[in-house]
Order: structure tokens, then C-alpha cells, then sequence
């Protein structure tokens, strides 16, 4: 006899709600997340933006490429390079300047060629306020498509744009050579150009792979502000204070960097998934995703709408730091960084405060025993997860497989650890639930999750958007537990476990494609801090099973 799937049925009451409710968020992100890597862009509000003509776009990374002849600074592929970049914003009717500069260098002599064009504004102010930059050279060998073809297409795009609906500020279109020696050109525009000392802001256009989306990854020091602008402008953005901040810390650089340092702001963007390609011949305009350079123009010609016309009065970008990143690359979410510790302290106190509450109204006292049974099973999960990525990562090592060469068998050993932190959990969960109350296994939980978030919020803020982020819908489902005292155990792991789920699932291939196999360590903690959090949710469940 088949027995009846009903509220009566034993299956249904053993295995509860909670187990189902987290599995259905995993599969939404999940799917969503690879969505967003094989189509980004495509999502709803997308319509938002100024559209860009893929067919148009195409054309240009063509003519960009060329035949294929690697544009290494200083050659005559570069140079054929340049003219075939120049002919097209001369079709545009833009007047294009080239800034040749001869630059002695250590490592020997070189000649670079800037070109630089202006789209006049509609504005009486005169200054150029906003620059769009991408690089026209690439490394030996490589074609180059994406590693910046497709940044200079975008530019194209832009001009485009721009030319047929002028913006109220000036534009500075600037085509750099020499980014991949040493970021030469941008450099020398900087040092020696005469419009270098009007410019404001800058949207600076990179790739690091063929493939994903076009990632926002790095602000100007004017964060807030920034974000807020993101939100309003980019229809489907993708960003996360946390890149910025690793980023920063890293010792490649990008033209922006240059920027940066003289005291301007605005965006880097960039794609990097299928970094296989990156800096290889496979570097080809058929291997590029046409949806990537997609999103890459429309996230650059929505930033630099945004920044023309939300300019603040003055010129002067206001100053603020920020905690940022994009909610399944839908909108943007964002606190001043100040406030980090503040947002931690109220949401640790409310979750602490309401877990005993609820505990003491339908428990008997043995706290101290079941909390410490629940940090040592999210403990050893955390620590065994992060051993298991130490040593998938010296295997992988040891047998040469890594993005570049081997991306298939990477990606696989990174699921397969997310796989093994999953089982961990389960069978962490499913022990506590015959040893410890559910909600001691909360408590316990968020205590782990809370040692972390607090030292990020405390030392730096602007990595501590994934931690803050779930530990808040934990608060706040505990708030609203008090309607089902009887379930409120479980409200508060599938809450805690699914916002965690949804900040962290779509960063994961962003942070895989940066880092790779890597940092092993790293890997293996990514998994065990939010498999963790399914410490409590399967504990719940199991304990209402007997």
C-alpha cells in the first residue's frame, strides 16, 4: 500500500518541513546562480537599461581582433590593432587623438599609443567629467578576444550610445596601450596628457577568462555613494564589497589602479569565468560568451548614464565607505560601514536573547551540555571541511590540475568538497538531533557564526557582507518565531540556513574562478561555514522524528 503524503502520513511527520524547505532554497539558488554564470544579464528588470545591439557589439570585437595576430604593445599587430580601433570611432564622427609616448624601461625600451576621443556634452561646464577606458594591447600569443577586445567593444558600445543621445558632462573615451607591460599607457595619460587633470571618474573595462558575468569588482573610496548608484543604474549588477577589498590586498593591478592612485574614483569591471582562456590562444571571439560582452557594455554604458546624469552638485563625490553587494544580481544591498559592528551587536543580542527565551519555555535546563554538544558537531564540520580543501588542493597540486589547465576536473573537486561539508552536516545534525534540544543546536550554530562575523565587522567591515548578512535573517526570523513557539527552533535554522545559502551560492563561482584550487584551506571553509548552518535545521527534524 502506498502510504498517503498528508499531514497524518509517518513520512511526512518525520521528515518534517524544515529538511524540504532548505533543499528547495539550495535548488532555486543553485539554478539560479548558473543562470546568472551562463546568462547574465538576462534577468528581470534587465529591460531597465539602454538597450546594446548584440549584432553591432560582435562586429566591433571582430574588428578589434582582426585575424588573430596577437596586439603585444610595441608591434606591428598592435599597431594594425590601433587603426582598426580608430576607424571605428571615426565612424562615429569622433575626432581621435594619438598620445605616442616613449617610455625606458628596465626591462627595455618601448613606444605606446594612446587613443583618446571626447564626446562633447550637453553642459556649459566644458570640463570632462567622466573617462570610459579599455586596453587595445594583449600578451604573446594570445588573440586577445576578451583580454580587452571585449573592453574595447563595450567602449565602442558606449560611443555609441553616447553619440546618439549626448550625455550633460563630457566623455573621455581612452583606448590605452601597453596595460598588459605594466599599465603604460594609462600612466602616461595620466602624467602627460592635458585632460588628466579635468577628468572625475572613470569606468575602467577588463577581463580575466571568456565567460560569466561582468563583475563589478572594485569602487572608488567613495563607496556609498558609489553603491547607491549601482542600485539605481545598473539593471542587473553584479558587486560585492568583499571583492574589493581582496582585491586590494592583491599585488596585480589593473589601469584603474593607476586612476585610483591619483586620486579619482569610479568602477572596475570585469569578467572571469572560463579563466582557462585567459592570457592563451583559446582567447578567440568564438570562445567568448556573446551574453558576457553583453553585460559587460550594458553594465558600463548603465554605469556611465548613472554618473552623468546623478552628478553630484559641486563635482565632488561624497565621501563614505560602505558594506555592499548585489541579492542574486537583482539589486544591490548596501549599509554604511560604520554602522557594520551596530547591525552585528543587535542582531547577535536579539538572536541570543530570543533562542534562551524560547528554550526556557519548553526545555528542561541542560543548556550548557547541549550547547556544547552543538559546537563541537558545526565545529568539526567547519575544521573538516576546511582539511578536506587543504587536501583536495595538494592532490590537485600534485597532479597539475588547476583552472588553466584542467577546469573540468577542477570544478569537480570543488563540488565535491561543497558535497562532503553537506554530508558532514547531515551527519552532525542527525547526531545532535539525538543528543541536544533544537534550540541548542541554534544556539550553538550561530555561536560559531557569530566568532567570524564579529571579527570582520570589527577589523574590516567591507568583507563581512556574507557573515552579517545571514545572522540578521536569523535575528529577525527569531522575532517572528513567537507566532509558532512549537516550530520556532526550526524557523530560525531554515531562515538562517537559506539567507545564508542565498548570500553565499552566487558569489561561490565568482570566488572559485578568482582563486581556484589555490588556497585550499579557503575553499574548504567557504563550504563548512554554510553547510554548517544544516547543523540544526537536520537536527531539528531528526529530534521531532525520535
Amino acid at each position: 500500500m502506498i502510504p498517503r503524503l498528508s499531514g497524518r502520513s509517518e513520512l511526512v511527520r518525520a521528515l518534517g518541513w524544515e529538511i524540504p524547505a532548505l533543499l528547495s532554497v539550495v535548488a532555486a539558488v543553485g539554478c539560479w546562480t548558473a543562470w546568472l554564470q551562463a546568462r547574465p544579464g538576462v534577468v528581470p528588470g534587465a529591460a531597465r537599461g539602454e538597450a546594446v545591439d548584440p549584432a553591432v557589439l560582435r562586429g566591433d570585437l571582430v574588428t578589434v581582433v582582426g585575424d588573430g595576430t596577437p596586439r603585444v604593445v610595441g608591434t606591428p599587430g598592435a599597431a594594425a590593432g590601433r587603426e582598426r580601433i580608430a576607424g571605428i570611432l571615426s565612424s562615429l564622427g569622433l575626432a581621435v587623438e594619438r598620445q605616442r609616448t616613449h617610455i625606458e624601461r628596465r626591462a627595455g625600451a618601448v613606444d605606446v599609443e594612446n587613443l583618446v576621443a571626447m564626446i562633447d556634452g550637453s553642459g556649459t561646464d566644458g570640463a570632462p567629467a567622466i573617462a570610459v577606458v579599455a586596453h587595445s594591447d594583449s600578451v604573446v600569443g594570445s588573440p586577445g578576444a576578451s583580454d580587452d577586445g571585449a573592453g574595447v567593444a563595450a567602449l565602442c558600445a558606449v560611443a555609441r550610445a553616447l553619440v546618439a543621445r549626448p550625455p550633460v558632462h563630457d566623455v573621455l573615451l581612452l583606448v590605452t596601450d601597453g596595460e598588459e607591460r605594466g599599465l603604460l599607457g594609462a600612466q602616461a595619460f595620466m602624467a602627460q596628457h592635458p585632460a588628466a587633470a579635468s577628468l572625475r571618474a572613470v569606468v575602467n573595462l577588463d577581463a580575466r577568462g571568456a565567460a560569466g558575468p561582468a563583475a563589478i569588482f572594485e569602487l572608488g573610496p567613495q563607496s556609498a555613494w558609489l553603491s547607491n548608484l549601482i542600485d539605481g543604474s545598473v539593471p542587473a549588477p553584479r558587486t560585492q564589497s568583499l571583492a574589493a577589498a581582496i582585491y586590494e590586498r592583491m599585488p596585480n593591478g589593473t589601469d584603474f589602479t593607476v586612476f585610483v592612485k591619483a586620486g579619482l574614483s569610479g568602477f572596475n569591471v570585469a569578467f572571469i569565468g572560463d579563466v582557462a582562456a585567459y592570457h592563451r590562444p583559446e582567447d578567440t571571439v568564438e570562445r567568448q560568451s556573446p551574453w558576457t560582452r553583453a553585460h559587460l557594455a550594458g553594465t558600463a554604458l548603465a554605469l556611465v548614464r548613472g554618473l552623468d546624469a546623478r552628478w553630484p552638485e559641486g563635482g565632488v563625490i561624497p565621501a563614505g565607505r560602505a558594506v555592499f553587494g548585489d541579492v542574486l544580481g537583482l539589486w544591490v544591498l548596501r549599509w554604511p560601514e560604520a554602522g557594520t559592528t551596530w547591525i552585528v551587536g543587535i542582531a547577535a543580542l536579539v538572536l541570543g536573547a530570543g533562542s534562551l527565551r524560547a528554550r526556557r519555555q519548553s526545555t528542561p535546563p541542560s543548556l550548557l551540555a547541549g550547547v556544547s554538544r552543538s559546537l563541537l558537531a558545526c565545529l568539526l564540520v567547519v575544521v573538516a571541511s576546511c582539511a578536506i580543501g587543504w587536501l583536495a588542493a595538494a592532490v590537485a597540486s600534485a597532479n597539475g590540475i588547476d583552472l588553466a589547465r584542467a577546469p573540468g576536473r577542477a570544478w569537480g573537486i570543488a563540488l565535491l568538497g561543497w558535497l562532503a561539508a553537506s554530508l558532514l552536516a547531515a551527519g552532525g545534525g542527525a547526531w545532535l538531533g539525538r543528543r541536544a534540544v533544537p534550540w541548542d543546536a541554534v544556539i550553538g550554530a550561530w555561536a560559531v557564526w557569530l566568532a567570524p562575523t564579529a571579527a570582520a565587522a570589527w577589523v574590516l567591515p567591507s568583507v563581512s557582507m556574507l557573515l552579517v548578512v545571514p545572522l540578521a535573517a536569523a535575528a529577525t526570523a527569531c522575532i517572528a518565531a513567537r507566532l509558532w513557539p512549537a516550530r520556532g527552533a526550526g524557523v530560525v535554522a531554515v531562515a538562517g540556513a537559506g539567507a545564508a545559502v542565498a548570500a553565499w551560492i552566487p558569489v561561490e563561482p565568482l570566488a572559485f574562478d578568482a582563486l581556484g584550487l589555490s588556497i585550499g584551506a579557503f575553499n574548504g571553509l567557504r563550504a563548512g561555514l554554510v553547510c554548517m548552518l544544516a547543523v540544526p535545521v537536520v537536527a531539528v527534524a531528526v529530534r521531532r522524528a525520535g
